[in-house]
């Protein structure tokens, strides 16, 4: 089997799984081979090489024991056999990133400051992300935990970066941006620990389909830019938006899919958590000519119930969501199914199997007024996968819901 059938098989086994569920609910959808509804052929990679935009690396214990080395994490902590090895050998990780991963480690392992393998037990160099666009911009973010460092402590390692990475061995990298981040979290947004920008420009650009995008250091954007453009077009016909059609683009990160499709329809409403992206967002429709749309910054458990409570528009509503990981939050699932202008749904998901599922029963069960799920059900009616992960197992899956 090739890699294309292999994560076609695990599609076909979600949406088994996701018939199995409604069936237990009492819905019958049940379609051939026992899926819920028609599955497409998965949509491949115009890019199959280097095709990432983003990657972290770790700071740990390589394989020889030296805990300044920046690669990927093999192995897991619960086993005790967790190591960090280079990325060298990594198909779908640009050669650009694995030179800037290269540069920081020579630069850690000259530091004498320690690497901080456990935040309690001391060290204070951490991860690296790089981030890169098709106009050859690259982004570097490091990650530093000040322990009980001073303040002029960490203006001279902020000096020492700098300067390693615009004068000294790191300057090959030619970095259009280089952030840095004292923090002591695992995970920091810009408002729990602002991004210090030490050298260049505090944006870079990419462009989708024809319109420019301007990218923050925090900001989601698809980790695939060629995937995504065939991504994003096949979300305005499985929509099937129109010259009346309002779209509500749910987790829209820095609005590529909004504004992607902002021409076809009367306007686009953005919702978003990380204030930078919908900064971001803006700048891109302004920058684009595009006014037919707006965006809202905060919780989309909290923004999203409030805009629909007062929901009086008549035109139709197709709405997009593309939730993290972790899924949509209940009163999300809420608010979608008891907005009767929502007939249409998109929901993009790269962990369909996880906290989808429990997304996708909840829009399609039958009404629960014990929950306050009051809308009529949504039924699924087609599955497009699309490979946006080649040299990985995974796979983002378009599932179009309707009503």
């Amino acid at each position: 089997m090739t890699p294309l059938q292999v994560k076609y098989e695990s599609q076909k086994k979600i949406l088994q799984t996701l018939a199995s569920c409604l069936e237990e609910l009492g819905i019958g959808t049940q379609q051939p081979g026992g899926l819920c509804c028609p599955l497409q052929p998965i949509v491949p990679s115009p890019v199959i090489n280097g095709y990432r935009n983003k990657s972290t690396f770790s700071v740990n214990r390589g394989p020889d024991g030296n805990p300044k080395t920046v690669g990927l994490y093999v192995g897991t902590g619960k086993a005790r056999n967790l190591v960090c090895v280079k990325a060298n050998h990594m198909e779908n990780i640009p050669l650009k990133h694995k030179q800037v991963a290269q540069c920081y480690e020579d630069f850690i392992r000259h530091s004498p400051l320690d690497s901080c393998l456990l935040f309690h037990k001391g060290g204070h160099w951490r991860e690296l992300v790089v981030r890169t666009t098709s106009y050859g911009h690259t982004m570097s973010i490091i990650t530093f935990h000040p322990q009980d460092l001073g303040q002029e402590a960490l203006a001279t390692q902020k000096s020492l970066l700098k300067e390693f990475f615009t004068c000294g061995p790191g300057a090959v990298c030619a970095l259009t941006s280089l952030y840095f981040q004292e923090s002591t979290m695992t995970r920091c947004s810009h408002e729990q620990a602002p991004f210090q920008l030490l050298h260049g420009e505090p944006h870079i650009f990419e462009e989708v389909l024809g319109l420019k995008f301007r990218i923050s250091p925090d900001a989601f954007f698809q980790v695939n830019t060629a995937g995504a453009e065939a991504l994003y077009q096949a979300v305005g016909e499985l929509g099937q938006v129109g010259g009346d059609t309002i779209l509500l683009d749910i987790c829209c990160g820095t609005g590529a899919i909004g504004l992607s499709l902002a021409r076809q329809v009367s306007k686009i409403i953005g919702i978003e958590v990380v204030e930078k992206a919908i900064e971001d967002a803006r700048w891109n429709a302004a920058f684009n000519g595009i006014s037919n749309c707006e965006f809202h910054s905060g919780k989309a458990e909290a923004v999203l119930p409030q805009l629909l409570a007062s929901w009086e528009d008549a035109r139709p509503v197709v709405a997009v969501v593309n939730p993290s990981r972790a899924g949509l939050h209940y009163r999300v699932v809420r608010a979608i199914r008891n907005c009767k202008s929502i007939r249409r749904l998109l929901y993009i998901s790269c962990k369909p199997e996880g906290e989808a599922m429990r997304n996708f029963t909840e829009l399609c069960c039958p009404p629960d007024p014990g929950k306050k799920l009051l809308g009529d059900p949504f039924t699924p009616t087609l599955a497009i996968p699309f490979d946006m992960f080649p040299h990985t197992v995974h796979c983002e899956l378009v599932l179009l819901l309707t009503r």
